[in-house]
């Protein structure tokens, strides 16, 4: 009973620290469309930071400033349409009426390089963390 008990202690301690907190800096790096005609990526480059925090989302330098949205987080979700069931970070934007999204691990290889997928009112934005 000892051991089941003490495994069980263990396996949630990893999990825990698989978990990632959705809150930092971010540097969203690329939009990616999609042409359904010819099922063919498209990588545009853009510079936006973007800031998480536990009140809101600010991005800067968008072609209006700097943004700052109130966000409600809403906790993990798992999408399946994402290439594979990935865990996202889900968070409610109370004044667009709009979601934003971002997976929680580093999980789109583009130039070899790992990314970070947002999900911001159905648009996909590739981002890397910044520390």
């Amino acid at each position: 009973m000892k051991k089941l008990l003490l495994l069980f202690v263990l396996s949630i301690g990893v999990l825990s620290a698989n978990a990632r907190e959705p809150y930092g800096d971010y540097v969203s790096r690329y939009i990616v469309t999609f042409d359904s005609r010819t099922n063919a990526k498209s990588y545009h480059p853009i510079y936006n930071p973007i800031k998480i925090t536990h009140s809101g989302i600010r991005v800067s330098n968008t072609n209006q400033g700097v943004k700052t949205w109130e966000a409600k987080y809403q906790g993990p979700i798992r999408l399946t349409n994402t290439g594979g069931s990935e865990r996202f970070h889900n968070f409610y934007l109370t004044n667009q009426r709009v979601e934003f999204s971002i997976s929680d691990r580093a999980m789109v290889n583009y130039n070899g390089k790992w990314y970070y997928m947002i999900i911001f009112d159905g648009q996909v934005q590739l981002a890397e963390s910044v520390y």
